[in-house]
């Protein structure tokens, strides 16, 4: 019996050992492997390729072609006319009864007031859409910025997890080895074999658990950036 609780007490103590000694050496690790320049270029590749971007940056461009096309519309409430008029017959003589005082091109302008008058508030409302849509543009701007810092500083963070957790795996899985060799020369108890074994399996959950986050982090990212981690120099 009390060799059991000792065998979970030095079990427990391993696991917070193996634990602190990972969240060192990841902080560490994340500290120093933070690029900025490479940063950078995830966020300009995010910008570029990014399809809700593209999105905002096409509604910047229509309504501007709207306002183009509201400040080149003011001759809609003018309608031009013309008539031509000739009193010339297939014959040379005129009929006089029948002849037009005027003769030739005549033109004529009309005017449709409630059109003139709501030009101008047109315009300024295509100006106003037009504001609208660059500040969605640019306030989607800084909102991918900050998600393309926030999701390669957690990938950092998973991929500098996985370097200590697999070093901890093969340091749990040599002495395993060591342990193992100790008992077949019966040089060591079956209660050290069984803690090593349990160390070693917890050190291989611990692997495969960070190997699925950092995994899962990099896809995220590559989310953004539309282009694998790889192709971004």
């Amino acid at each position: 019996m009390h060799k059991k609780r000792g065998m979970l007490r030095l079990i427990l103590l391993l696991s917070i050992a193996l634990g602190i000694s990972i969240n060192s050496r990841a902080q560490e690790n994340l500290l120093s492997d933070v690029s900025y320049l490479y940063l950078e270029k995830l966020i300009a590749s995010a910008k570029e390729n990014y399809p809700r971007l593209k999105s905002f940056s096409s509604q910047v461009n229509a309504a501007k072609q709207d306002l183009t096309g509201a400040k080149t519309s003011w001759l809609d409430p003018f309608s031009f006319q013309y008539v031509s008029r000739s009193n010339q017959v297939n014959t040379n003589s005129v009929d006089i009864s029948t002849a037009d005082i005027l003769t030739g091109y005549q033109f004529g302008v009309s005017i449709n007031p409630g059109t003139l008058l709501a030009k101008p508030s047109q315009i300024k409302k295509a100006r106003e859409l037009v504001k609208v849509a660059e500040s969605n543009l640019a306030e989607y701007n800084l909102q991918l910025e900050a998600e393309v810092k926030t999701r390669y500083f957690t990938y950092l963070q998973y991929k500098a997890s996985l370097a200590t957790t697999a070093n901890s795996y093969l340091d749990a899985e040599s002495n395993l080895k060591s342990i193992k060799l100790k008992y077949q020369k019966s040089e060591t108890t079956l209660d050290e074999y069984n803690t090593a074994s349990i160390a070693f399996n917890s050190a291989s959950l611990a692997k495969i658990q960070a190997e699925a986050s950092y995994l899962t982090a990099k896809a995220s990212l590559e989310e953004l950036t539309v282009k694998k981690l790889e192709e971004i120099k």
